[in-house]
Protein backbone atom coordinates (compact mmCIF):
# COMPACT_ATOMS: atom_id res chain seq x y z
CA UNK A 1 0.00 0.00 0.00
CA UNK A 2 2.82 2.44 -1.20
CA UNK A 3 1.35 6.14 -0.74
CA UNK A 4 -1.38 5.10 1.07
CA UNK A 5 -2.69 6.13 4.86
CA UNK A 6 -2.65 2.41 6.81
CA UNK A 7 -4.14 1.43 9.01
CA UNK A 8 -2.34 -2.15 10.09
CA UNK A 9 1.43 -3.25 10.19
CA UNK A 10 2.66 -6.57 10.66
CA UNK A 11 5.65 -6.90 12.48
CA UNK A 12 7.93 -9.66 13.49
CA UNK A 13 8.24 -10.57 17.08
CA UNK A 14 12.17 -10.47 17.74
CA UNK A 15 12.17 -12.78 20.69
CA UNK A 16 14.73 -13.99 21.65
CA UNK A 17 16.90 -11.31 20.36
CA UNK A 18 17.99 -11.66 17.20
CA UNK A 19 15.18 -14.39 15.98
CA UNK A 20 11.70 -13.62 15.03
CA UNK A 21 9.46 -16.24 17.14
CA UNK A 22 6.51 -14.11 15.90
CA UNK A 23 3.92 -11.99 14.48
CA UNK A 24 1.87 -9.36 15.42
CA UNK A 25 -0.95 -7.11 13.60
CA UNK A 26 -0.68 -3.95 14.80
CA UNK A 27 -3.29 -1.07 14.05
CA UNK A 28 -1.08 2.15 14.29
CA UNK A 29 -3.91 4.66 13.95
CA UNK A 30 -5.29 3.34 17.22
CA UNK A 31 -4.26 5.96 20.30
CA UNK A 32 -3.55 3.49 22.45
CA UNK A 33 0.46 2.51 23.20
CA UNK A 34 2.21 -0.62 23.33
CA UNK A 35 0.15 -3.72 23.44
CA UNK A 36 -2.67 -1.78 23.15
CA UNK A 37 -2.66 -1.83 19.85
CA UNK A 38 -1.85 -5.48 18.74
CA UNK A 39 -4.86 -6.25 17.05
CA UNK A 40 -4.10 -10.06 16.52
CA UNK A 41 -0.74 -12.65 17.03
CA UNK A 42 0.51 -15.98 16.69
CA UNK A 43 3.52 -16.79 18.35
CA UNK A 44 5.52 -19.89 16.97
CA UNK A 45 5.98 -23.14 18.71
CA UNK A 46 9.16 -23.50 20.87
CA UNK A 47 12.05 -24.06 18.83
CA UNK A 48 10.69 -22.09 16.04
CA UNK A 49 11.69 -19.45 14.59
CA UNK A 50 11.33 -17.17 11.11
CA UNK A 51 11.62 -14.51 9.02
CA UNK A 52 10.02 -10.91 8.27
CA UNK A 53 5.58 -10.82 7.77
CA UNK A 54 4.90 -10.27 4.24
CA UNK A 55 1.45 -8.94 3.66
CA UNK A 56 -0.24 -10.23 -0.05
CA UNK A 57 -3.80 -8.88 -0.53
CA UNK A 58 -6.43 -11.43 -1.54
CA UNK A 59 -7.63 -8.85 -4.47
CA UNK A 60 -6.84 -6.13 -5.93
CA UNK A 61 -10.38 -4.50 -5.64
CA UNK A 62 -9.74 -1.42 -3.93
CA UNK A 63 -12.78 -1.17 -2.30
CA UNK A 64 -11.75 -4.37 -0.39
CA UNK A 65 -10.81 -3.96 3.52
CA UNK A 66 -6.72 -3.10 3.76
CA UNK A 67 -6.73 -6.35 6.09
CA UNK A 68 -7.99 -8.29 3.49
CA UNK A 69 -5.86 -10.77 2.28
CA UNK A 70 -2.96 -13.27 3.68
CA UNK A 71 0.60 -12.74 5.63
CA UNK A 72 3.31 -14.46 4.29
CA UNK A 73 6.37 -16.08 6.11
CA UNK A 74 9.24 -18.15 6.40
CA UNK A 75 9.83 -20.92 9.29
CA UNK A 76 12.19 -23.12 10.57
CA UNK A 77 12.25 -25.49 13.08
CA UNK A 78 15.46 -25.67 14.65
CA UNK A 79 14.54 -29.34 16.56
CA UNK A 80 13.74 -31.56 13.19
CA UNK A 81 15.15 -28.98 10.35
CA UNK A 82 12.55 -28.63 8.44
CA UNK A 83 11.32 -24.91 6.93
CA UNK A 84 8.21 -23.76 6.34
CA UNK A 85 6.32 -20.76 4.33
CA UNK A 86 3.26 -20.08 6.19
CA UNK A 87 0.15 -18.69 4.53
CA UNK A 88 -1.98 -16.60 7.58
CA UNK A 89 -5.24 -15.11 7.64
CA UNK A 90 -4.61 -11.50 8.24
CA UNK A 91 -8.14 -10.71 9.02
CA UNK A 92 -8.24 -12.96 11.71
CA UNK A 93 -7.54 -11.95 15.80
CA UNK A 94 -4.89 -14.78 15.63
CA UNK A 95 -3.55 -14.80 12.52
CA UNK A 96 -4.74 -18.44 11.75
CA UNK A 97 -2.69 -20.49 9.85
CA UNK A 98 -4.19 -21.46 6.32
CA UNK A 99 -1.54 -23.26 5.37
CA UNK A 100 1.75 -24.51 5.60
CA UNK A 101 4.02 -25.82 3.06
CA UNK A 102 7.48 -27.44 3.62
CA UNK A 103 10.36 -26.26 1.76
CA UNK A 104 12.81 -28.43 0.05
CA UNK A 105 15.76 -26.98 2.23
CA UNK A 106 16.04 -23.55 4.66
CA UNK A 107 15.55 -20.03 4.26
CA UNK A 108 18.27 -18.17 6.35
CA UNK A 109 16.85 -15.81 8.63
CA UNK A 110 16.98 -12.35 7.57
CA UNK A 111 15.73 -13.31 3.91
CA UNK A 112 13.64 -10.21 2.68
CA UNK A 113 10.97 -11.03 -0.41
CA UNK A 114 9.01 -8.95 -2.20
CA UNK A 115 5.58 -10.32 -4.00
CA UNK A 116 4.69 -9.50 -6.92
CA UNK A 117 1.38 -10.00 -9.04
CA UNK A 118 1.00 -11.44 -12.64
CA UNK A 119 0.71 -8.38 -14.40
CA UNK A 120 3.51 -7.23 -12.55
CA UNK A 121 5.78 -9.90 -13.46
CA UNK A 122 4.32 -9.43 -17.59
CA UNK A 123 5.83 -5.82 -17.57
CA UNK A 124 8.97 -6.72 -16.21
CA UNK A 125 9.29 -9.72 -18.69
CA UNK A 126 8.35 -6.55 -21.89
CA UNK A 127 10.95 -4.54 -20.88
CA UNK A 128 13.83 -7.08 -20.83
Amino acid sequence: YLGRKTQFAYLAIVEPWPKVSGIAKVDIQSPGRDKENIVAKIMYNPGCFGGEPYFVPRTSDPTAPEDDGYVLTFMHNEETGESHLLILDAQSPNLRPIAKIRLPSRVPYGFHGTFVNARELDLQKSTL
